[in-house]
């Protein structure tokens, strides 16, 4: 088996699936040959669609243009170009894209959207000025050769939660068959959040050329398998807006462009402070504690130096929370105390926890190995496997 050669023990990107709009734009009918069309009479509106063949053309954006009958005739309301931006570069996601691959980007974008239309009826520019409709933040992180399986750690994704924008509004599954991974999703009509095994996916369900190959590579121990990706995708412009407008200049109104997100800085902020709410400190330690039986819990938790209410009370979380997950009993709480109190009392955990350091098992250890990673930040590509 060959070595894998691991510059940083870290394989990174920063986004991946993006929807570039274009409104009020003409293409001529005569760039539309590849694509299917239908009308709806009743809404009025016609619509062309592009719909790639992978194993024909390899990796290629899909397309949608929405036009809408008009007084006089039919008009474009909008085009949507929805691609990923590591498989424009690449064919595969496996690999990242930073701040430094914007141009090349768009030359790769502008070449195959070329290719679809079979010829140029949109200028880089355009695409420059494009709004961003809808995009995914992303992350890949490489657990050490000594963990376990990915499997083992994303099991307790269930029993986490990612913050009060998620409210009640949840729709969470997970799916484990063919050895394919384990995949969870948290998502409401503003926000996704989506983690899973990004090495067993690939080796159980590669598209493109590139990730057949990719996942040979896997196979030989030439590339690292165990992989945990996150991704965070804003589903709408106005969730998009609203959020960067806090991470930049205020304004929640502005259409915000491609260039502007790609800014490493800007991709940290938002991946840390999304990974931060899952990876709370009272629920990871929570979950990290094995279901002992109570003799050996009172042990490990006397020798951090515990008082006996504050063990029975640290006791009462760990277990409510493997038996309700974390999220679910926040909620629960809600439905009784005033949210308050549940903020008062996990700043009495978290200072509970500084004060007595529990020893930790192998969850904690993987979410601070991540942590670490998204603090280092190192976007990889492909020439540093070479």
């Amino acid at each position: 088996m060959g070595e894998i050669l691991q510059p940083s023990n870290s394989l990174k990107t920063m986004i991946d699936t993006t929807t570039l709009q274009l409104k009020r734009m003409e293409i001529d009918g005569k760039y539309l040959s590849r694509f299917e069309s239908l009308t709806s009479s009743k809404a009025k509106t016609h619509r062309y669609f592009f719909n790639p063949n992978v194993k024909k053309d390899g990796y290629l954006p899909k397309i949608t243009i929405k036009k809408l009958e008009g007084q006089r005739d039919w008009y474009t309301e909008s085009i949507d170009i929805e691609f990923s931006a590591p498989k424009i570069l690449y064919g595969t996601n496996y690999f990242g894209v930073d701040e430094n691959d914007y141009n090349k980007l768009l030359d790769n974008l502008l070449e195959k959207l070329g290719f679809i239309f079979n010829g140029s009826p949109l200028t880089k520019a355009q695409i420059q000025q494009s709004n961003i409709k809808t995009i995914a933040f992303v992350f890949n992180f490489i657990l050490p050769d000594s963990s376990s399986r990915p499997i083992e750690f994303l099991k307790v994704i269930p029993f986490l939660d990612i913050g009060k924008n998620y409210n009640r509004i949840k729709n969470t599954y997970f799916t484990e068959e063919n050895e394919l991974g384990y995949c969870g999703r948290i998502y409401n009509k503003q926000v996704g959040f989506k983690i899973y095994d990004k090495g067993a996916e690939l080796i159980n369900n590669p598209k493109t050329p590139e990730e057949i190959e990719t996942a040979s590579k896997i196979k030989q121990g030439l590339l690292p398998i165990k992989i945990i990706r996150i991704e965070i995708t804003y589903q709408n412009k106005f969730t998009l807006k609203r959020h960067l407008a806090t991470k930049t200049d205020g304004n929640h109104k502005r259409e915000r462009h491609l260039f502007e997100v790609f800014n490493n800085k800007l991709c940290q902020s938002i991946l840390l402070e999304s990974f931060n709410k899952l990876a709370d400190e009272v629920n990871i330690q929570a979950l990290d504690i094995p279901l002992y039986p109570i003799a050996d819990c009172f042990k490990v938790i006397k020798e951090a130096g515990m008082y006996p209410y504050d063990t029975y009370a640290w006791l009462g979380r760990s277990l409510a929370i493997q038996q309700a997950g974390s999220l679910q009993l926040k909620l629960i709480n809600d439905d009784y105390f005033i949210r308050q109190d549940r903020s008062r009392v996990d700043k009495k955990f978290k200072k509970l926890l500084n004060l007595h350091p529990l020893s930790f098992f192998t969850l904690k250890k993987v979410f601070e190995e991540c942590r670490k990673q998204l603090n280092e930040f190192k976007i990889i590509k492909p020439e540093d496997y070479s």
